[in-house]
């Protein structure tokens, strides 16, 4: 069962833009080896770090969103886990179910009028 994932990762900055470029593709030449699907690939470039990771303070980035089954989400993981210039990732398999996007649109509708009047009129 084909699930969506987005993989986050932070190539060393140090390195050529050929390299990094390299890095990019072994994570999109597996996903195409496992029958995946690219949806959006965003290279966000050289970026501050929050904190120093193995003493450096920027990195590239690049986040890939795609649709594969869970073994092709592991390989690409694993992949990059073992690319020494990589200095972190991290994946996230997305869940969008009816249910789940009912409650997100409830919990920023605004109150109905009737309940707000309700509410908000008597303090006693």
């Amino acid at each position: 069962m084909e699930k969506h994932y987005e993989t986050v990762c932070i190539v060393k900055p140090d390195v050529g833009e050929d390299v990094t470029k390299g890095v990019v593709k072994k994570a999109t030449d597996a996903l195409e080896a496992g029958k995946g699907k690219l949806n959006k690939l965003d290279e966000w470039g050289r970026r501050r770090l929050a904190y120093p990771i193995a003493k450096k303070s920027e990195g590239y980035y690049f986040v890939m969103d795609y649709t594969s089954v869970p073994a092709v989400s592991k390989e690409i993981e694993r992949l990059l886990k073992l690319n020494e210039n990589v200095i972190r990732l991290q994946t996230v398999a997305i869940i969008e179910t009816k249910a789940s996007v009912k409650a997100a649109l409830a919990a920023v509708a605004p109150a109905p009028a009737a309940e707000q009047g309700a509410e908000g009129g008597q303090n006693g």
